[in-house]
């Protein structure tokens, strides 16, 4: 066919379909200016710093070289270009990301203007790929601006844009009328992929629940989410410095926001309105098809969470009945129990269990429940069921925390349950690396100080190291997750690798009281110098080590053992980037007894430690050349320091009006004259003033030379 006729053909095709729900394209110029602001923004943050300098004529007539942040120019830039844009922006998949970077650096008359801006479209928002994202960020942020707000602090406009600019809404009631636009649609928005992670910040936005940083939650982002923001690097505002940053950090985490009452009002509709998935069937049928959907689900655990916090907690009706198949009730009223309701509770939960999108619910409903309920759970899900349930590869976690809410008693039962299981099933979870059982049972066994031999003899029975002369071989055999008879087979040749389970799984061991984790400390033990070194050389095992010497369970005799062991080896511990932070552990937990013992093994590698990359810090932290110059100075200040970080006081040892240490002291020791005083800002004293400091100075040195008896005297009670 002749060219010219294909193109007829192409031209006589019918246009494709509108979308209605569609978002305009941004402006080529817009676009390509914003792509500017982002890496010029990304320029300040690699700098760590956005100031820039200018020439300024001071009164003198000299000149004067002034320093000017060039951030704040940059945002008010931003946001001048970015009025009569912003709905094209948030529609982009490159703008929007900009755009959510601009409202953390908003202050809260900007956000407001933008959420204006945004009213009459935002259904269409909520259902965008890129723009629902915005969404989030605009009401995560915007529950800091309602809280100032319910406190009297309204954000106002600035001088330039004052005109015009007094009738702007608070967020507020800016908030409210988003919810008015979305409110018939927040049934179609729990299944929606963009539109759940909205509903779900909306929802603790109106509860006044102040979501995690960044939304690193599975309850406001999924997980493809989070691993897209993780590309586009951490989320905060650049007008703020580093320094800034690590500040805010120490701030006490906010989790409950102030809301205004009409926020009670809202929250009550968006919960008729979600109700309105299970018209059109059996009570609670459409909600469990929720629970069970993997965008819908975070929204239901969500709602159960904020049923369990409200007045009452769980009520006969509510989410987490009807998702429990009106167990709630029956726990409240037995007699309300139904042959029918049993069996469909017993179907439903069963595969609600085992389902990777909806197990999360069943932990949230394990979690958040009152302890009768719980307790009605416990004994109908997981009571007799442990040896199928501990093994699969969804349920083991469900099970794990089920067992972080178990009583004394019903963890007896819980270990007899495990301890009948045959010895070569148990021992498939381990193949397996299903470990999480065993984990919670020894956590919890610590915590409630119950049968924790009976677990401990469970674990070594597991991996067949029950003969005594196997017992030395539980540390690299759970460490590692080899049963005894797959450790044997293992080529003279090959180290087995340690794993992350393992390591947890010994870490939570060595919690239990005396004398039940004997059996890893000994086998840790009777690893020797050469079995220990390749463990402070990993970042999994070496945690391991870290929970011995830390633990408050690990009888000090034992951490003791264990220190004296490696005597003579610290340097060559020291010079590893992870060895160098177990040494380090050690230094930290050793008495001044064992203390000196260190320092003078590492008296001959003075050099070695601090030509070494990682061993020269800790070099600074023994401080070897005091130690040879004034051995006896250097205890007591070892014992002052320990005294410090349990925040005691040694007998002693200087208050408040201390002078400087002992080791910043150049000049000769020699008694205070007149110079001195004159020098050290005092006024000369009168001939009578000087006789009576003459006579404290007298009773001061008795007092010192009594506080040193005391500390020598502490110091060889250690030793001892």
């Amino acid at each position: 066919m002749p060219w010219n006729q294909l193109s007829a053909t192409a031209d006589s095709r019918p246009d494709a379909p509108v979308d209605p729900d569609a978002l305009p394209e941004p402006d080529p110029d817009t676009k390509a200016y914003f792509r500017e602001i982002a890496e010029k923004i990304q320029e300040l943050e690699g700098l760590g710093q956005g100031r820039g300098s200018y020439t300024k004529l001071r009164e003198d007539g000299e000149e004067e070289e002034q320093e000017e942040d060039d951030r704040p120019l940059l945002l008010r830039s931003a946001l001048e270009s970015l009025g009569g844009h912003e709905i094209p922006l948030a529609g982009d998949g490159e703008t929007s990301v900009i755009l959510e970077r601009l409202l953390y650096a908003m202050d809260d008359f900007a956000r407001r203007v933008l959420a204006d801006r945004f009213i009459g479209n935002y259904e269409k928002l909520v259902k965008h790929r890129s723009a629902s994202h915005v969404l989030q960020t605009l009401f995560t942020l915007a529950g800091e601006t309602i809280d100032r707000e319910t406190r009297g602090i309204v954000a106002s406009p600035p001088v330039s844009s004052a005109e015009g600019a007094t009738e702007l809404p608070t967020m507020t009631s800016l908030v409210l009328s988003a919810l008015t636009e979305l409110l018939p649609h927040l049934p179609t928005l729990l299944y929606d992929p963009f539109g759940s992670h909205t509903l779900r910040i909306l929802l603790l936005l109106f509860a006044g629940t102040a979501p995690t940083a960044e939304g690193q939650s599975g309850a406001e982002r999924s997980k493809r989410s989070l691993n897209f923001r993780k590309g586009q690097g951490k989320m905060k505002s650049f007008l703020l410095d580093d320094d800034h940053s690590a500040k805010g950090k120490e701030k006490e985490v906010v989790t409950k926001r102030n809301v205004p009452p009409e926020f009670n009002d809202a929250l009550t509709s968006m919960w008729q309105s979600l109700n309105s998935v299970d018209d059109g069937g059996p009570l609670g049928e459409g909600i469990r098809r929720a629970a069970m959907d993997d965008v819908a689900g975070p929204a239901v655990r969500v709602m159960i969470e904020m049923e369990a916090v409200a007045p009452g907690g769980w009520m006969k009706g509510g989410w987490a009945d009807r998702v429990l198949c009106g167990l709630v009730e029956e726990v409240k009223n037995p007699d309300s129990k139904t042959e029918e309701r049993s069996e469909l509770r017993e179907e439903y939960l069963a595969g609600l269990l085992r389902h990777p999108a909806s197990s999360p619910t069943f932990e949230t409903l394990l979690t958040r429940s009152s302890k009768p309920i719980f307790s009605a759970i416990w004994e109908a899900f997981f009571v007799s069921k442990l040896h199928r349930l501990a093994g699969n590869s969804v349920a083991n976690f469900v099970v794990a925390v089920g067992i972080s809410r178990l009583d004394a008693g019903e963890l007896e039962q819980t270990i007899e349950e495990i301890g009948k299981i045959a010895t070569e099933r148990r021992g498939e979870w381990i193949d397996n690396s299903r470990t999480g059982v065993f984990r919670s049972l020894l956590e919890q066994a610590a915590k409630l100080s119950v049968c924790e031999k009976e677990i401990s003899e469970i674990i070594v029975d597991t991996f067949g190291l029950g003969a005594p002369e196997n017992l030395k071989l539980v540390a690299p055999c759970v460490l590692s997750l080899n049963r005894l008879d797959y450790w044997k087979k293992l080529p003279s040749h090959v180290t087995a690798q340690p794993s992350t389970q393992g390591s947890i799984l010994l870490q939570s061991w060595l919690k239990l009281h005396a004398p039940h984790q004997q059996v890893v400390l000994d086998s840790i033990n009777s690893l020797g110098y050469d079995g220990i070194l390749p463990l402070t050389r990993d970042a999994t095992s070496s945690r391991v080590l870290d929970s011995l010497l830390s633990s408050p369970t690990t009888p000090p005799r034992e951490i003791r053992r264990f220190l004296l062991s490696l005597i003579g080896h610290y340097h060559t511990l020291a010079n590893d980037r992870i060895g160098s932070r177990v040494v380090e552990r050690c230094w930290a937990t050793a008495d001044v007894y064992l203390k000196d013992k260190i320092a003078a093994s590492l008296v001959d590698q003075g050099n070695f430690l601090q030509s070494s990359q990682f061993g020269h810090f800790f070099a600074r932290k023994v401080e070897l050349p005091l130690f040879m110059r004034r051995r006896e100075e250097w205890k007591a200040k070892m014992a002052r320091q320990m005294a410090e970080q349990k925040g005691l006081r040694m007998p002693g040892a200087p208050g408040t009006q201390a002078t400087a240490p002992i080791e910043e002291k150049k000049r000769r020791e020699r008694p205070a004259d007149e110079v001195d005083e004159i020098f050290g800002g005092k006024s000369r004293p009168s001939k009578k003033g000087r006789t009576e400091d003459a006579a404290e100075t007298v009773q001061s040195k008795v007092k010192k030379v009594e506080g040193l008896d005391d500390v020598y005297a502490a110091l060889k009670a250690s030793a001892a």
